[in-house]
């Protein structure tokens, strides 16, 4: 039998495998259930004028929100560079939380409280899943929307170059969700309304919100908190994308859904608790507005991204897979599809 390929035909070629459709779709129904919950009891909460019970919601499902990055990273990125990801961004970001709580580095001098569970050396164990949710968001939003501006062949100072600005993009993102975070954490209103600590204090405050009636310490927040939010997903993500440049598996729009509503998740169990803690501080209105500010753009241009032609188009980085792949042929020079 003869093996001799056609002058005109490419040779077969290999490309990735895409995500799995029913994958996607089982995750958006996990978090389709949490959403629900979150806003049924938004709901009963404005109506009730219950805020203790909106309060305690604040940072719902944090668990289940790590739990369902670390299956879509598993599921988009294979399990090598889940293992790097995450693993980069417990360990970095415990590292600038301990020198931070223990001696004032990174964000500025400021204490955990008990209110976040168990903790080590000072940090609640609960913060390394918020970090690592919050810079997996940020991270796969970047590269979805600036279309995988990571990817592709570069090598030497181009890659690192191009890892520093996907870095230095997901760190605006988690800063942007700590310039709403941090005013709910610190707030007296824990105290007046539930008789219990907020989630950690700073020692002397700062600009940041200086009105901010903090529960301990100082009021406001120092402006060395949010260049160190931003500063430890740049760290992390820029070493990430240094050693994995790349390499998606296809999805569709539910696999690109999936990361869009975790960040839009995080900002609606926010705004409830500020919107149930305004009720007794009116100055925290402020920080809702702020922080739709801040967190609103990157949602929006995310869903208009979605909604539109290319939001369902199965593509992939130009760098290759990190996962299984299956034979597919490559149409003709000749052919239009190959143009």
């Amino acid at each position: 039998m003869s093996t001799d390929v056609a002058p005109n035909q490419a040779p077969a070629v290999r490309e990735p495998a895409g995500v799995s459709r029913r994958s996607s779709t089982a995750m958006l129904v996990v978090i389709a259930v949490f959403y629900a919950i979150v806003l049924a009891l938004l709901i009963y909460t404005i109506a009730t004028r219950d805020a203790g019970l909106q309060m305690r919601l604040a940072g719902f499902g944090a668990g289940a929100l790590y739990a369902i990055c670390v299956w879509h990273s598993a599921a988009v990125r294979g399990a090598l560079r889940t293992v790097t990801f995450f693993g980069l961004a417990a360990s970095l970001a415990f590292v600038a939380e301990a020198l931070g709580d223990n001696y004032g580095l990174i964000f500025g001098e400021y204490h955990y409280t008990g209110a976040l569970g168990p903790r080590l050396l000072g940090v609640p164990i609960l913060i390394i899943f918020t970090w690592g949710t919050i810079v997996y968001c940020g991270y796969s939003l970047v590269i979805w929307l600036t279309d995988d501006v990571a990817s592709g062949p570069a090598t030497g100072i181009r890659r690192v170059a191009r890892a520093l600005l996907v870095g230095l993009a997901t760190g605006f993102i988690a800063a942007g969700f700590d310039l709403m975070v941090d005013p709910l954490a610190v707030s007296g209103v824990w105290r007046e309304v539930l008789g219990a600590d907020a989630w950690w204090w700073w020692i002397e405050g700062g600009p940041y919100l200086p009105s901010l009636e903090s529960w301990q310490g100082g009021d406001g927040i120092p402006v060395m908190n949010f260049v160190g939010w931003t500063m430890v997903p740049l760290v992390i993500v820029a070493v990430y994308a240094v050693i994995f440049p790349g390499g998606d598996r296809p999805g569709d729009r539910r696999t690109r859904a999936v990361p869009l509503l975790v960040y839009g998740y995080l900002y609606l169990t926010i705004l409830g608790g500020l919107i149930a803690m305004s009720w007794f501080d009116p100055g925290l209105t402020g920080v809702i507005v702020i922080g739709t500010l801040a967190m609103g753009p990157v949602f929006v241009l995310g869903v208009l991204k979605l909604l539109g032609p290319e939001g369902g188009r199965r593509t992939t980085s130009t760098s290759g897979s990190p996962g299984r792949q299956g034979p597919s042929r490559v149409a003709p020079p000749s052919s239009p599809a190959a143009r």
